[in-house]
């Protein structure tokens, strides 16, 4: 598994680039908001970077999703049960985002303070209105997506 990780890294080497460092990109950010949440002097400091944490997260992973269902059927060009499998995983990844946005923002209405109550809804605006894009780039792109996954399928049954 390793070799060919390795392997792979070598034929790519622009790709694998990239990969790292959208990866330095992410865990910078990560640590940059826990850094945000230690270093809060108020209580609505410490809840913004919390909520700024919890939507870089879920943006994150559903972009990861996007991404290698993309992989899968542009650049890789092999159907797989994966790839259905991986529709799915969108919706999941999208329920248990408002589930935990939803929790974030019962922990903040508990702790953000009296004086700064009137700044709780715009961070549960731009909570809650993160996954908009991926909801709006899902109803556009998806049923191409799923299109373009059929496709892939028949050709694949009729090479084979």
């Amino acid at each position: 598994m390793s070799t060919s990780l390795f392997q792979n890294a070598k034929k790519n080497p622009v790709s694998t680039i990239l990969l790292l460092l959208f990866f330095g990109y992410v865990a910078y950010s990560i640590i940059d908001d826990i850094q945000t949440m230690r270093r809060a002097t108020t209580d609505y400091d410490y809840c913004k970077a919390l909520c700024d944490l919890v939507e870089f997260i879920g943006k994150t992973i559903t972009w990861c999703v996007y991404f290698v269902v993309c992989y899968l059927i542009y650049i890789h060009k092999q159907y797989s049960r994966w790839i259905l499998w991986l529709y799915y995983l969108v919706v999941v990844v999208f329920i248990i985002y408002y589930i935990s946005a939803g929790n974030t923002l019962d922990y903040v209405f508990n702790h953000i303070g009296t004086e700064h109550l009137d700044r709780f809804p715009s961070m549960a605006r731009s909570i809650y209105g993160a996954p908009l894009y991926f909801l709006g780039f899902s109803f556009i792109f998806m049923p191409k997506l799923i299109k373009d996954t059929i496709k892939l399928k028949k050709e694949q049954e009729l090479t084979v």
